[in-house]
């Protein structure tokens, strides 16, 4: 006999996410610029990578003349240090491609890296950044910046919402941020999805008159 079997399953609890504003991301990137975090910055609310991806990143990943950047490994903080190994699922392996003004910002940034990986270590030569530094680090622009205090997560939440508020088909969304279905995607945004459909509806109205 099953003991299990006639539980009631708990309601599932909505995923609690929050989004920088058009302003926020402005004085963010602004912030991030005198506190040399602004290409790590500026490359996450580009793709929405986790936190552990933009970190493991190397420049071998990154294709200067087409702006494919494949996204392959994870770096995750342990005791001693950091490690690096393969994506959380097999959607996660990816490839997302740069606009060319990401480009520009990554290729006079090169010049300065001496590095296989696009963000080192400052700390200890031959590894990527600490993912535990990185957020600590983003905490503190945040609050310079006088932006609400989110998770790294949320910046690929806003990433999401940026391609959402620029008509991106939901099923090319999840393809950007490694959602292994899109259920997955469609249950995280919906809400702004929502707020897209509103906005589409008052422009038709204005359109008609």
């Amino acid at each position: 006999i099953n003991p299990a079997e006639g539980c009631k399953l708990p309601p599932k609890k909505a995923q609690e996410m929050q989004v920088l504003t058009h302003d926020e991301m402005r004085r963010f990137l602004i912030q991030s610029k005198q506190d040399d975090f602004y290409e790590l910055a500026l490359l996450e609310l580009a793709t929405g990578m986790r936190r552990g991806e933009i970190c493991a990143l190397k420049w071998s990943d990154l294709d200067f003349e087409t702006g494919a950047l494949h996204i392959q490994r994870q770096a995750y903080h342990v005791d001693h240090g950091v490690i690096v190994s393969v994506p959380k699922t097999k959607q996660s392996n990816r490839s997302v491609i740069l606009p060319p003004s990401v480009l520009n910002v990554l290729r006079e940034y090169r010049k300065n890296i001496d590095s296989e990986w696009i963000f080192p270590s400052p700390v200890k030569d031959g590894e990527p950044i600490d993912p535990t530094s990185v957020y600590r680090k983003m905490v503190k622009i945040l609050d310079r910046a006088q932006c609400k205090r989110v998770r790294f997560h949320d910046l690929r939440h806003s990433c999401a919402s940026l391609l959402l508020a620029n008509g991106v088909p939901m099923k090319m969304i999840q393809d950007w941020l490694g959602h292994s279905d899109m259920g997955t995607t469609a249950n995280i945004y919906s809400h702004i999805d929502s707020e897209s459909k509103k906005a589409s509806a008052m422009a038709i109205g204005t359109a008609l008159g």
